[in-house]
């Protein structure tokens, strides 16, 4: 008994099966070449469909991944930064407190505290960064872009680029680990776009302020 095509219940005298979901197809079934015209001897339309699907959803995972790549390299590279200048937005600057003993004429040394300015940054909001120890710990920590990484522009990843920082009356503090700690402190890898968006919109605002998230 010759077959039928089993697309959609069509059940007409069937010219061939495809090859990749085994079904039998008809005429009207089957699948053609775009450019040719000519039918496929082992293909249906379905799964003909079924690929350009899929060739498309990879073709768009293509794009996203180097638009992606294109906005890491506009941070990494100190483009985000310079942009930044241009809008006329100036960096918050990053001071450490330096401590010292000074010797008085009677009595014992007094301990004074001095704020140096050691660089600067924008602020670019708060973001999740992750406590590397036995038990790992991710928490949200004001986060800033830094008008000149250690080493400078440009840099390998954007974890480079910004830093976990206080802020209080209009001046900056570094939040770093310790130097001999056993544990250490990585951004998470999900707030890379996030922290992209959040440094395009503080170019781009009027107001030269990130806006509320």
């Amino acid at each position: 008994m010759p077959a039928e095509c089993a697309i959609d219940g069509c059940a007409v005298l069937a010219i061939g099966r495809c090859r990749e979901c085994g079904r039998a197809f008809c005429m009207s079934h089957q699948a053609h070449n775009e450019v040719t015209g000519e039918g496929y001897p082992a293909l249906c339309i379905q799964c003909l469909q079924r690929r350009r699907r899929v060739a498309g959803r990879g073709d768009r995972d293509a794009r996203a991944d180097a638009r992606e790549a294109t906005e890491r390299s506009w941070v990494t590279s100190g483009q985000a930064a310079m942009d930044l200048y241009a809008a006329g937005i100036a960096p918050t600057p990053v001071v450490e407190r330096r401590s010292r003993f000074v010797k008085q004429r009677f009595g014992r040394p007094r301990e004074e505290i001095d704020e140096i300015e050691v660089g600067a940054l924008w602020v670019i909001g708060r973001f999740e960064w992750t406590e590397m120890q036995e038990i790992p710990e991710t928490r949200e920590w004001t986060t800033g872009l830094l008008a000149r990484p250690a080493g400078g522009y440009p840099v390998a990843m954007i974890a480079r680029a910004v830093a976990r920082c206080r802020v209080s009356d209009g001046l900056a503090m570094l939040v770093r680990d310790a130097a001999y700690g056993d544990s250490f402190t990585q951004l998470e890898r999900r707030e890379i776009p996030r922290i992209v968006a959040a440094i395009r919109a503080l170019v781009a605002s009027p107001t030269g302020e990130t806006p509320a998230r």
